[in-house]
């Protein structure tokens, strides 16, 4: 029976629910490809994204290795239901090793993703902004997005930097 009632929907021949539109909206962005069109009109690198969700909160991890936390940034936009994270990676340009100076470089190999990415996640729920985190720790941006009616719209949130050698010391006590 669910699967006649799918094909109906598909031509919709019936109205489909919020939900199916949503869930449609999240399979769609399934098959985005690995280059995207950021709202600038430039192309920039999708950013890669792993997304998990409890039953209070969803929780998103973004490798963005080589971005100061100053570098992007981080919008929940429209009905609270939408990410966005943009920003720029940049090769280190100083000399950081003891080398002859003017000596030429020739590349051998080029793996990293260098220049603008950007990332706009369709979230399966609605969420809290106001109580929502961002942290980065060791290149991963951390999004804690807690699962509540929200009552603002487009908030932009303030991405705070792990040092993980500070979280491994215990506090000192005043004596």
């Amino acid at each position: 029976m669910s699967s006649f009632l799918q094909r109906l929907k598909s031509k919709e021949v019936i109205p489909t629910t919020p939900d199916d539109q949503r869930a449609k909206e999240v399979a769609e962005q399934k098959k985005v490809s690995e280059k995207t069109i950021a709202p600038t009109g430039q192309v920039a690198d999708q950013l890669k994204v792993d997304i998990f969700q409890t039953s209070s909160a969803i929780f998103v991890y973004a490798q963005i290795a080589g971005a100061s936390i100053y570098d992007y940034s981080v919008v929940i936009e429209g009905e609270n239901d939408t990410v966005s994270i943009k920003g720029d990676r940049t090769r280190p340009n100083g000399e950081y090793f003891a080398h002859a100076q003017g000596e030429e470089k020739e590349q051998v190999l080029a793996e990293c993703s260098w220049g603008s990415f950007y990332r706009q996640i369709i979230l399966p729920a609605e969420v809290d902004a106001s109580l929502a985190e961002a942290k980065s720790v060791n290149g991963v941006l951390l999004l804690y997005l807690p699962l509540l009616q929200a009552t603002s719209k487009g908030v932009r949130l303030h991405v705070t930097s792990m040092d993980m050698k500070q979280q491994s010391q215990p506090e000192q006590q005043p004596q």
